[in-house]
């Protein structure tokens, strides 16, 4: 991997010193062009992301340890409460950041062009997440290179960089999203180097354009809509090809290296990671497809107003799906485990380094059951049933269920709130139950010395293959009406083993997955002072996840409900309506967005743009997001309102 990056920075670098010296030859032509923009996104809610250590609602909190065990198990005269430090940051800003960019296009021969793009985003720190934090806390033993503070941008793949040609740190990124050449000659055109493939259509919604994933570290998917995740899209290097057989039919093939997306790190306005549930190890997973390529195939044919496509990809999924892994935190040294002189009894905690969860200090973990079960919730995970899986798959966790009773051959936790038909005797009157079992992190954390549990998660990238089809139509009709010149596309794709995360066990849930979209567009002109009108209209339906890749399953638990997103089999449904109008002298330009998830929530983007002069750019929109249903997609960033301007320099 690192010879592989050597050289793809070594051609950079050739690339750019054939456009410092070769402007004298004839046949070398080039030309550079870009902007510096400044990007603010101000809040308008006043609330944190909760998924950030940050943003608990518990923060700054002491409160008795909820549950029944506490009087059994902690000693006479130890405090019975949690403290939660206050880290609050009280951030104003969801994106504070100056981007820069430089385009150039050059031509080699008649059949021979490149281009490059270089592009440096700056982040000063107006994120305040990580005041308090120590990196090299102790107690984290071997996981404490998962859980070690994650760079806005480095983000730990690839060794260092998030990307296979970029250089970044905590507050700074400069990368190359485009490196390449274009060859062309007669039915044939071959594209090779960084680059992004960009299939399908669609405000929001990707069916078709599946081949790259997403990089969410900077504005998530919202900045504007109208610009279908050209900043988002992640680039990898690859060879893209295609052959006109004729004026009606085309194929197109590519090979291009495994890129994983990218999502919010803990600490920023986006993440989607409860951080006091869980740290991420991404380095384990990304090593064992970090040699991947990703191959796929599409033809297409037009036939006067019907164009039709069909296309196969066969990958891994740049999308990251979860299990636990081995916290690494030694409790008892091996002297004392290995010493027959010592006791059964004070060996329990021994071998406490081979299950998932490390206790920390500071209340930055999990410090209650109500909590564990309300950030599952918000993350879409069945906090429950992770625990279930505890049981299943843990032989330290097993061990430990069993000795208090438990009966580990069937499910733990059954409902959320105690009772149920899982009450063991033993500990406490009317038995142990699953809520309980919760109780023992926090409760253990405290005997051990800490205040609360945290665990370690794995990212990995499984394989899957993709197989779709689309359409689109143009309608003709009467000028200026409503039919003419009205296009109609539908893609429909379909995974028939796809893997999810399975409530953090070993072992994945896989289905098959079927994802559609209808969308009309059309410009139509409802004043001849007034240039047309560009409308849309969209409608898109997932069988098993949700916009943001989650299992339907996992959807809708908090604090006091198990999850219930999903299971009536009507998938994930949402809906675009958007506008975009410019006035005739063209300076203004004016925008609006709108999400619906059926699940209770939507997105509204209002924005306008104006261009005072040819070289300067002022943009403004509004992000206006309502994610009131616990199985909305919106519900992990309902407090990111945001208002967002952008100006720019175009050179």
């Amino acid at each position: 991997m690192n010879n592989i990056r050597t050289g793809l920075f070594a051609w950079l670098v050739s690339v750019l010193g054939m456009a410092a010296v070769v402007p004298s030859v004839a046949a070398f032509e080039y030309t550079v062009s870009g902007f510096i923009r400044q990007e603010m996104a101000y809040k308008l809610d006043s609330d944190e992301n909760r998924n950030n250590r940050s943003g608990t609602p518990l923060n700054g909190s002491s409160y008795p340890v909820a549950g029944r065990l506490t009087p059994f198990l902690v000693p006479v005269g130890a405090p019975t409460t949690m403290f939660k430090e206050d880290k609050s940051g009280n951030e104003d800003w969801n994106v504070f950041a100056t981007r820069a960019e430089v385009d150039v296009q050059f031509t080699l021969s008649n059949n021979l062009t490149g281009f490059m793009k270089v592009r440096g985003f700056y982040q000063p720190d107006v994120f305040e997440d990580w005041k308090g934090f120590d990196e090299s806390d102790h107690v984290y033993g071997a996981a404490n290179g998962a859980r070690g503070r994650t760079d806005h941008f480095g983000f730990n793949h690839h060794g260092k960089e998030a990307t296979y040609l970029s250089i970044s740190d905590n507050h700074y990124m400069i990368d190359v999203p485009a490196l390449y050449l274009d060859w062309v000659k007669g039915p044939w055109w071959v594209r090779v180097g960084q680059q992004q493939i960009a299939w399908g259509e669609g405000l929001f919604f990707r069916v078709a354009d599946q081949p790259n994933g997403l990089d969410l570290r900077r504005h998530f998917f919202l900045d504007y809509g109208s610009e279908e995740y050209a900043d988002e899209r992640m680039s990898a290097p690859g060879i893209r090809a295609s052959y006109n057989f004729n004026t009606e039919w085309e194929l197109e093939v590519y090979a291009q290296m495994f890129q994983p997306s990218l999502i919010p790190p803990f600490g920023t306005a986006y993440n989607l990671i409860p951080q006091p549930n869980f740290v991420i190890d991404f380095e384990s997973g990304f090593d064992k497809v970090d040699d991947q390529i990703n191959a796929g195939i599409r033809l297409r044919g037009q036939f006067e107003q019907l164009g039709v496509q069909f296309f196969a990809i066969s990958q891994h999924s740049p999308n990251p799906i979860f299990n636990l892994a081995a916290g690494g935190q030694v409790l008892v040294p091996d002297s004392v485990c290995n010493d027959p002189l010592v006791p059964a009894a004070a060996k329990g905690l021994c071998g406490f380094e081979t299950q998932p969860f490390v206790f920390v200090d500071g209340g930055d973990g999990t410090t209650s059951p109500q909590e564990w079960f309300m950030l599952s919730g918000w993350a879409g995970i069945d906090g429950a049933d992770v625990v279930n899986g505890l049981v299943e798959e843990w032989p330290w966790i097993t061990a430990f269920a069993a000795g208090l009773g438990f009966d580990t051959s069937q499910d733990v936790l059954t409902s959320v709130v105690g009772g149920g038909p899982n009450d063991f005797g033993g500990l406490i009157p009317g038995g142990i139950n699953g809520y309980d079992f919760v109780e023992l992190f926090p409760i253990f954390a405290q005997l051990t010395g800490h205040t609360s549990t945290t665990g370690t998660i794995i990212a990995n990238y499984e394989s899957e293959n993709i197989f779709g089809m689309g359409f689109n139509y143009i309608f003709y009709s009467e000028p200026d009406s409503w039919l003419d010149q009205l296009i109609l596309r539908w893609e429909l794709s379909y995974t028939p083993k796809k893997s999810f995360t399975n409530a953090l066990r070993s072992r994945w849930l896989v289905e098959e997955e079927y994802l559609t979209t209808l969308v009309l567009e059309k410009y139509h002109r409802f004043s001849k002072k007034y240039p047309a009108t560009y409308l849309v209209f969209e409608w898109h339906w997932r069988s098993e996840t949700d916009l943001l890749g989650r299992h339907l399953s996992g959807l809708g638990g908090s604090a006091t409900k198990r999850p219930g997103g999903g299971e009536d089999g009507r998938g994930w449904h949402g809906w675009v309506l958007a506008f975009s109008q410019p006035t005739p002298t063209l300076k203004w330009r004016f925008d609006v967005a709108f999400l619906y998830d059926e699940h209770n929530g939507f997105l509204l983007q209002p924005g306008v743009k104006w261009k005072p002069t040819g070289n300067f750019t002022v943009e403004a929109f509004i992000n206006i997001i309502d994610g009131s249903g616990h199985d909305s997609i919106f519900d992990p960033f309902d407090q990111s309102d945001d208002l967002t301007l952008r100006v720019g320099y175009q050179f």
